[in-house]
């Protein structure tokens, strides 16, 4: 059941980081499989697993939902960040391959171009391959599952309308930083460059939020494009 659900697990989980499925749009079975032209059994399986990342909600005797989005739950996810990924890029610094450091180097060089969106999508992917692999590189799979769910719910703030704006140099400098870390076999540098690279963003999307919230209301609205029938609108649905 899981190889005949793959692709289309993988087609929703796509458009849900990508908010082109609506965070908090409830839906049922049926709909989802019209919607992506499958039948309801892959449709099912692929809820489940999204259900267990976080991604999507079951509600009982209705149907599903997606995952809102809500400050609380940005807040909650950095600060796992700020957990975690000081363990993942030390235990990388000991485990990481040649090819995992070689690969962690290339990708740590990617800056966005600010005038560019699509650019700024790639950064966000690359952005996402650089954390993940670097968790990847620490041999622990348990570890490495728990920070690759944290950046696909990011994410999805970061597609929804949340910008790093002109931060594309000090990115790259500090992922460069990192890495470089992790390449030169020094456990404790690269556990210090994680906690402040993660630290610093979180100061710099805190600014972000600021500027976003306007007491409670949604945040971004929706784009006149974007109907029902594609299940798209962006906002932010507070947790109260």
């Amino acid at each position: 059941m899981s190889t005949i659900s793959e692709p289309l697990y993988r087609r929703v989980r796509k458009d849900i980081v990508e908010c082109a499925l609506t965070p908090g749009k409830s839906f049922s079975e049926a709909e989802l499989g019209r919607l992506y032209h499958a039948s309801r059994t892959p449709v099912r399986e692929a809820c489940r697993r999204l259900e267990h990342e976080g991604l999507v909600r079951i509600i009982p005797f209705r149907g599903y939902s997606i995952a809102p989005l809500s400050v609380a739950e940005f807040h909650d996810l950095q600060e796992m960040q700020l957990i975690f990924e000081p363990a993942t890029a030390a235990l990388a610094a000991e485990r990481a391959n040649q090819k995992e450091l070689d690969e962690m180097r290339e990708l740590a060089t990617y800056e966005y171009n600010i005038e560019d969106k699509n650019s700024y999508h790639e950064f966000l992917q690359t952005n996402y391959q650089l954390h993940s692999l670097i968790a990847q590189s620490s041999k622990n799979k348990r570890l490495s599952d728990v920070v690759s769910n944290i950046h696909v719910r990011l994410m999805r703030f970061f597609y929804l309308g949340l910008s790093f704006e002109s931060h594309g140099p000090t990115l790259v400098a500090e992922h460069i930083s990192l890495v470089e870390a992790i390449r030169n076999r020094d456990i404790e540098q690269a556990r210090h460059m994680a906690t402040d690279h993660i630290s610093k963003a979180i100061e710099r999307s805190a600014k972000l939020l600021m500027g976003a919230i306007r007491f409670g209301e949604a945040v971004f609205e929706a784009s006149p494009e974007m109907g029902d029938s594609q299940l798209a609108r962006k906002y932010i649905v507070p947790r109260i």
